[in-house]
């Protein structure tokens, strides 16, 4: 099925049946930096997997990566989950872990590729999210994304001062920053990939919308965070694309 035909059927039958979360904004984000705007080189992995609603969609646009899933479910919620993402999805290439993350140390993290694509979803407090962006961001390939799911969220603000914890801290060495936000995933690459990866972003939706019928509005912006403007995929008001483009690494434009 075509993207279009994907995003009507996640709505009315994947949405139903399966339990949890997974706004088409952020569908719509992930399925461009899996397809679009990522080289298909290296695996994926998700942390949280509960049900598979996420997993669900990643499997299908993953290539031929290999899709590590890390929970701390029991085999039986597991089984419930493969069996979800084999329904709906694509069940090629899973790696299953039944680990706690906040419980492992570097050496006990082991990929055969480096990782292109990271899905943070367990744990929502602060130690354990910044604990898994300390350990598997040391994973990544040098041109990786990690989503983490939640971001400004009221009810889990350990998630937005872990991403910030760890973006200051020492450790990260790799300079990793936020550099979009959509409907309640935050993305984060190296700064010195920040505006390649934005501008191919603001290509893509506004593509997106002309080609894709997208049924919802993804209005676009630009806010200062930390040492980079952060593009808002989910922006109240709608900023020129072209404006974005320019004004990146400029001071933030007051809109």
């Amino acid at each position: 099925m075509n993207f279009q035909e994907y995003l009507y059927n996640f709505k009315t039958v994947v949405d139903k049946e399966v339990e949890g979360w997974f706004y088409p904004k952020d569908i719509i984000i992930i399925y461009g930096i899996l397809n679009e705007i990522q080289k298909p080189i290296g695996d994926i992995c998700e942390i949280g997997v509960a049900y598979g609603k996420s997993a669900i969609m990643i499997s299908q646009f993953k290539n031929n990566s290999n899709f590590y899933l890390y929970d701390i479910f029991t085999e039986e919620a597991r089984v419930i989950a493969e069996k979800n993402i084999t329904k709906f999805g694509n069940n090629t290439n899973l790696v299953w872990r039944l680990q706690d993350t906040t419980q492992l140390n570097t050496d006990d993290i082991v990929f055969e590729n480096d990782l292109r694509f990271l899905h943070i979803d367990g744990c929502h407090e602060h130690s354990a999210v910044l604990s898994d962006l300390m350990l598997f961001s040391n994973k990544m390939k040098d041109d990786g994304i990690i989503a983490i799911d939640d971001f400004q969220d009221q009810e889990y603000p350990g998630v937005n001062s872990a991403a910030f914890e760890f973006s200051l801290s020492k450790a990260n060495y790799k300079n990793w920053r936020v550099f979009a936000i959509g409907d309640n995933k935050a993305y984060m690459c190296q700064k010195k990939y920040a505006e390649i990866y934005q501008k191919s972003l603001v290509d893509y939706i506004e593509k997106a919308k002309m080609y894709y019928n997208v049924p919802i509005p993804m209005h676009l912006g630009l806010r200062e965070l930390l040492d980079i403007n952060a593009l808002m995929c989910d922006s109240r008001t709608a900023w020129d694309p072209k404006v974005i483009k320019e004004s990146l690494f400029d001071k933030p434009i007051i809109g």
